[in-house]
């Protein structure tokens, strides 16, 4: 049954000689996406791995959270169609290793997003994810025809206060950090560039629902792409963003936290800093987005080339709670760890 729900589209006659895929009948596969699964053996274990992630994401859930899940995957389904394609149009022909290649990593990457559906913190969370590829109309030049979306955002499964409140804290209230249209309603122009927005529950504490914002960037043509990583905290009780003031108080906090963080720049990054003007920081390090907490102390996010060189990756330092000690707002400590 879940086969027919998750691949109903690929189950076209007529009947070819191939091996059997997790989620469909390969005697009735007929579109060379549905051939390429069954006749390419890394592939077809990619589609039973799949399927068993899946079925692992709806397990438990009620029955609006499933149909939001199976939702978004039949809109995968359709992404996977065409985006690995020349034209973001389904394909006509068998594919090449190109191709083949291109679709172990969609269906590796779906597996990994599928697994972030779970019990966190005693909150069952699940995501609606959304998909779009299209046609780079500079093709030619960059050598990578189609561009690729994908958005991710969460949701608590239940018809409870915290889980309508948090829902609808999502929809409305991360309008600044995630822009799903990228994925919903891409425009033509778009087709130039790849683009990956990922909202994680990263943790769930008493006090507050951590979301961590992992997003990417590829400009066809670039030699590289770029990541990026920032944080929402949710408070449970106020139901409503972390700000500045939930953490620190009293004035000069913010010249303490950057002096703090410089110091701790210049000693992890060592030889690899890249800081010809210290103050370049100063608004960073004052950002609740780029603040995580752990029972060491807070946490500080930099970006790629913010502190450090490209293959630093995302630098993070932490600052010991002790050394933050006076300047913390009454009520701070049950944000830590």
């Amino acid at each position: 049954m879940l086969g027919r729900i998750v691949f109903g589209a690929l189950l076209l006659l007529p009947a070819v000689p191939m091996a059997q895929a997790a989620s469909f009948d390969c005697t009735k596969a007929r579109t060379p996406f549905a051939k390429a699964i069954c006749s390419t053996p890394d592939l077809s274990k990619a589609d039973e791995t799949l399927a068993k992630a899946l079925q692992t994401a709806l397990g438990g859930l009620s029955a609006p959270a499933r149909a939001e899940v199976l939702d978004a995957h039949d809109k995968w389904v359709k992404f996977a169609n065409i985006a690995c394609t020349s034209k973001a149009k389904p394909a006509t022909k068998p594919y090449n290793a190109d191709g083949i290649s291109c679709l172990e990593n969609l269906f590796s990457d779906r597996t990994e997003q599928l697994q972030n559906s779970k019990m966190l913190g005693g909150l069952r969370i699940y995501y609606v994810d959304r998909y779009a590829a299209l046609r780079d109309p500079d093709a030619g030049e960059t050598n990578t025809p189609v561009a690729t979306k994908s958005v991710s955002t969460p949701r608590i499964d239940g018809t409870d206060a915290e889980a309508q409140a948090f829902n609808h804290f999502i929809e409305t209230g991360t309008g600044k950090d995630i822009d799903p249209s990228i994925a919903t309603s891409p425009k033509p122009e778009d087709g130039s560039e790849d683009d990956t927005a990922e909202l994680l529950v990263s943790a769930v504490t008493p006090a507050r629902i951590t979301l961590t914002l992992q997003s990417y960037s590829y400009g066809h043509g670039a030699a590289h792409g770029m990541p990026g990583i920032t944080y929402i905290h949710y408070l449970r009780g106020e139901k409503r963003r972390l700000t500045a003031g939930d953490v620190f108080t009293g004035k000069g906090w913010q010249q303490r936290l950057q002096e703090l963080a410089l110091a701790a720049v210049k000693k992890t990054e060592g030889e690899d800093l890249m800081l010809d003007d210290p103050s370049s920081i100063n608004d960073l390090v004052v950002d609740p987005a780029r603040w995580d907490f752990s029972a060491d102390g807070l946490v500080l996010q930099f970006e790629p080339y913010e502190v450090a060189p490209y293959a630093a990756g995302a630098p993070t330092v932490v600052i010991p709670w002790p050394e933050l000690q006076n300047l913390l707002a009454p009520g701070a400590s049950a944000l830590e760890g």
